[in-house]
């Protein structure tokens, strides 16, 4: 414990669970002459951001922009300064101890994943580039430049270890796989019409991908060229920065965003249906995370720039424990006007009041602020 900082870096960027219930979570100082970043593990996800609480914390040399578990004790940071750094739990879970770092990429690391098998690592950054690493010596063994702009995200599919998908500031959403020669394909993102900010791969499903967007919406796709069939919906007003499927229930989507929201919704039909809005956060919602105590109630943790850690309690939607079938809001899907659906819209899960939405030139359709809304409304979203 004579390694924890003295205080707490002011905006939380990242936040992971660990299988057995704690979390780990990263923050950076983004204000001052000098920008540096932590790392801390809470075992109790309930005392944290409390540094006189938390089981272990590390100062880093710099920021950091992302971080990911690479097995129950060891955890992968992207740096600002262009390098990844490998960090161990040791001591129960107690002490941070550095394995290993390199500096490769030119500028900030903006996204770092960990590859199917756990063998290879992949890395985005500012400088146009991702990287595939060796795990076990922490050196690229590949540089892909298929980007002409900022690369903002990078995700790896969770059954394969050759394909992963990109999110870049240059407009393009591509698909990846290594074992080809021309390994790079530019994926269709219509109707999301914004520069993509984030991705995710659907678990259990090879080809289903959400893409966030700079403007709040989401769309969920197919990668193959042939499936056309979608579902758009925008349930943010400004840019998307992270989204999370529930591992255990694949169709349950978390989305969060700079408009200091949280959002869960629910697409296992063609007509999907929020479960969740939290406005608790006062400032960017930047990091994300599931976990699933194996009750009908799932488990969702969230940070920010506000230095918050907030919990939230989402309830499983079905048609048998609707408890206000009538409350509505209508969405577009597939860019048609789909049939009324129902949503449910407070942070106690309760269903919103009817919002009548009025889709955009985009194809969007916008779900409002359902928590802020006691009265039937129209939501006009601007052309």
């Amino acid at each position: 414990m004579d390694q924890v900082p003295a205080a707490m870096d002011r905006h939380f960027e990242v936040i992971h669970y660990h299988k057995n219930g704690g979390i780990l979570l990263g923050a950076s100082s983004l204000t001052g002459r000098y920008w540096f970043g932590s790392i801390w593990y809470f075992e109790d996800p309930g005392v944290a951001p409390d540094v006189e609480k938390c089981t272990a914390g590390v100062q880093l040399e710099a920021g950091l922009s992302d971080a990911c578990w690479l097995d129950q004790t060891r955890v992968l940071v992207g740096m600002d300064t262009g390098g990844l750094a490998l960090w161990e739990l040791t001591d129960n879970l107690h002490t941070f101890v550095e394995q290993s770092s390199a500096v490769e990429h030119d500028d900030i690391v903006s996204s770092v994943c960990v590859c199917a098998g756990g063998s290879n690592l992949l890395s985005a950054s500012y400088d146009r580039s991702v990287k595939v690493w060796d795990q076990e010596t922490l050196q690229s063994i590949h540089t892909y430049r298929g980007h002409s702009d900022v690369v903002h995200c990078v995700c790896g599919l969770p059954s394969q270890s050759d394909v992963f998908l990109t999110a870049s500031q240059d407009g393009n959403v591509c698909l990846w796989d290594t074992r080809k020669p021309k390994p790079v394909s530019r994926l269709n993102k219509s109707p999301l019409q914004s520069l993509p900010t984030c991705v995710a791969w659907q678990p259990g499903e090879e080809h289903t991908y959400v893409v966030g967007g700079e403007c709040g919406s989401l769309v969920v796709k197919d990668t193959r060229a042939a499936v056309s069939d979608h579902i758009t919906l925008r349930p943010h007003h400004r840019p998307v920065t992270r989204v999370s499927f529930q591992t255990d229930r694949s169709s349950t989507l978390a989305s969060v965003s700079e408009d200091c929201t949280v959002v869960v919704v629910d697409i296992a039909e063609q007509q999907p249906k929020q479960l969740y809005r939290s406005t608790a956060h006062k400032d960017f919602v930047r990091g994300v995370s599931w976990a699933n105590d194996g009750t009908s109630i799932e488990k969702l943790i969230t940070c920010g720039w506000d230095s918050n850690v907030i919990s939230h309690l989402v309830p499983r939607w079905s048609k048998s424990n609707d408890p206000a079938a009538g409350d509505q809001v209508k969405m577009e899907v597939n860019g048609e006007p789909a049939e009324t659906q129902e949503v449910k819209g407070s942070n106690s899960g309760r269903l919103a009041t009817k919002i009548e939405n009025v889709v955009n030139g985009n194809g969007d359709a916008d779900l409002g602020d359902l928590s802020q809304v006691n009265t039937k409304a129209v939501v006009e979203t601007p052309t």
